[in-house]
């Protein structure tokens, strides 16, 4: 039969035009024959004219549709469709192909399963027309290009993110990015990852390289910097670590915790118990946590304790200190500045801290080796009570008879174990004065006298001075005191005035000399002779006379006084209020703002020395000592001058 597409004449059993692809219809229009040629000649006619494909193919949205200009399929008919794009050179389509799968359809009286027996030979035909249409490189290239920039650049936007940041650190650099490129973050965190792998080198150095660059950039990544400390831990490089800790807690974050902790830890490891226990102390302050001071009190020896508490006492007191662990103790005695141990006394337990009247601030501190307890501290305050002013039974009045006057303690004094010291030669009472005896009577002097009378108790305090000054006018009256004009002349010389080139012309050359030095004087010479010494003082180049020591009569001394004279002779050319002798043996002769006269017994074998002073309306002062032997007698006399 003749195909009614194409004009090819195919047998009668064919189901599709071998040539075009076509079905071909059965039934009863089938012609054969002579016509059948004649349809045959004008179907290829028809092929060959310029007349566009009958079917066309149009395709929607999940489903297959016809033109509307073509015939629409009969019903339970399979229509015939083509691509309006591609034609056999005669103008058939080339690509007709069925839609889908649909046993019911036929077409006159072929049905879909028919259909499955196309010949191969139309499917070459098929592929050999695709073929003559060729490929196109340049646009398959174009695309290939941009999907492979795509690619790129999508790899590249990948390598921003944070895993993309974290894949350079881990590469240790990719492609142009080194590690230092990365994100400071990404560098901590795959640190960190690499230290818990226990590759604590490569964490190491990534995290080296993260601090560098937080610190060009003025940042600071605190748990970064924990865990490269542990790292530095991890791998024994515990000096750096501690540089870390103290870094951190002493100027990024002082309130917090860990760095505190782990300072200490390496500390204790190393047995530095004493750096970690005052590291525990600041903790503590910064932070605020207990158990800083709880974990320091356990580590440190226990605090002293003290027998007595700490406030105010009428009597004298001695303090008693315990250490609980039996550990040496190290104190100081108001010194608020003094660092213990260091500057301490290592306390005396069978001695204890005896505090007399004042004020007394006491701190101490137990020692175990190089651990030290806390400070323990406190604030004695001795207040003696004081007794009260004595009174005396002869007021004060001019009289022309000699007196005597009694002493008694107060009227108000409670404490029947007071004492009371007296003068009469115008100086104040002290321990060295006249104790004065219960029921005596104290002469008082002619002339005008003062007498002064403290009464003191148990425990030493003195209480207010009674003053009552007295005159009897009755002589005979005591001779002048000791004035600056007396010892201007020492025989035929004067001191600070004769030079040495005069003494020697009246008293000969000095036996030997040496150079010394006064409390006073400076750059001195002392020339010795058989009768004594005498001491030159250089002023401008010249040596003048100003002390000078004598054992010979030869030489005379104030108001005609010399070697040989007993002591009674020479206290009678000087002024003396006739005072007792104190306890000690002293006994003062008078006290007045022109000097002073006192016989002062200083050796044991019973010798004395009466010692006058003088003051001068210039300011300096002459000294005038009379060495008396036990028996009495002047041995030597001494004069010296002071500025």
């Amino acid at each position: 039969m003749l195909c009614p597409f194409c004009g090819f004449y195919s047998n009668n059993d064919d189901a599709v035009c071998p040539d075009c692809g076509k079905l071909l219809p059965r039934g009863e229009n089938r012609d054969t024959g002579v016509m059948a040629i004649r349809q045959g000649k004008k179907a290829r006619e028809e092929a060959a004219s310029d007349k566009p494909p009958i079917w066309m193919e149009r395709q929607g949205t999940g489903r297959t549709y016809i033109d509307p200009e073509v015939r629409p399929a009969a019903d339970g008919q399979v229509p015939v469709y083509a691509s309006p794009e591609v034609f056999e050179a005669d103008g058939t389509p080339l690509n007709s192909r069925p839609i889908e799968r649909r046993e019911d359809y036929v077409y006159g009286e072929q049905s879909f399963g028919e259909l499955q027996g196309m010949t191969h030979a139309h499917r070459n035909r098929r592929r050999a027309a695709i073929g003559r249409r060729g490929i196109n490189w340049s646009l398959a290239l174009v695309i290939m290009a941009g999907l492979a920039l795509a690619g790129v650049v999508a790899g590249l936007l990948w390598l921003r993110t944070d895993s993309g940041q974290r894949f350079i650190v881990r590469r240790d650099g990719f492609l142009f990015w080194d590690v230092e490129d990365a994100d400071t973050e990404a560098i901590w965190y795959v640190a960190q990852e690499q230290a818990l792998t226990g590759d604590f080198d490569t964490a190491i150095r990534n995290y080296e390289t993260a601090r560098r660059l937080n610190e060009e950039n003025g940042e600071t990544d605190i748990n970064g910097l924990m865990n490269l400390a542990e790292a530095y831990v991890a791998v024994g490089r515990t000096a750096e670590a501690e540089e870390i800790y103290v870094h951190l807690y002493t100027d990024v974050v002082p309130s917090r915790i860990d760095p505190y902790v782990s300072e200490i830890r390496i500390m204790i490891a190393d047995g530095r118990e004493a750096e970690a226990a005052e590291l525990m102390k600041t903790a503590y302050q910064k932070t605020g946590d207990i158990s800083f001071s709880r974990d320091r009190a356990s580590l440190l020896p226990s605090l002293p304790t003290a027998d007595l508490i700490a406030g105010l006492f009428t009597y004298r007191i001695t303090l008693h200190l315990t250490s609980l662990e039996d550990y040496p103790i190290y104190y100081v005695i108001n010194n608020a500045e003094a660092v213990l141990p260091e500057e301490g006394e290592r306390y005396d337990a069978e001695k204890g801290l005896r505090l007399d009247e004042g004020s007394w601030q006491i701190r101490a501190v137990c020692v175990n080796g190089d651990l030290i307890s806390d400070e323990w501290s406190g604030i004695y305050r001795v207040d003696l009570p004081r007794p009260f002013q004595p009174r005396a039974n002869l007021a004060p009045n001019t009289y022309s008879k000699t007196q005597y006057v009694k002493l008694f303690p107060s009227k108000q004094e409670t404490d029947p174990n007071v004492v009371i010291y007296y003068t009469i030669d115008g100086s104040i009472p002290d321990s060295d004065s006249p104790l004065y005896e219960e029921g005596s009577s104290i002469r008082l002097p002619n002339g005008t006298s003062t007498l002064h009378a403290v009464a003191v108790n148990r425990n030493g305090k003195q209480g207010n001075m009674l003053t009552i000054t007295y005159k009897i006018d009755k002589k005979p009256y005591p001779p002048m005191a000791y004035v600056s004009n007396d010892p201007k002349d020492v025989g035929s010389v004067k001191l600070n005035s004769t030079t040495y080139e005069a003494f020697v012309q009246e008293f000969g050359e000095e036996t030997s000399r040496e150079d010394v030095s006064l409390d006073f004087f400076k750059d001195c010479l002392r020339c010795h002779y058989s009768w004594g010494y005498v001491t030159y003082q250089r002023v401008a180049g010249t040596r003048y006379l100003i002390e000078i020591s004598y054992n010979t009569s030869a030489i005379k001394a104030p108001r005609g006084t010399a070697v040989g004279m007993s002591l009674n002779e020479v206290v009678g050319k000087f002024r003396d209020m006739g005072q007792v002798e104190s306890a000690s043996g002293n006994r003062g002769l008078y006290s007045n703002e022109d000097g002073t006269g006192k016989i002062y017994y200083n050796q044991e074998d019973g010798t004395r020395v009466i010692r006058y002073i003088a003051y001068t309306a210039d300011g300096h002062r002459w000294r005038l000592d009379y060495n008396v032997s036990a028996g009495g007698t002047v041995t030597s006399i001494y004069q010296l001058y002071v500025p």
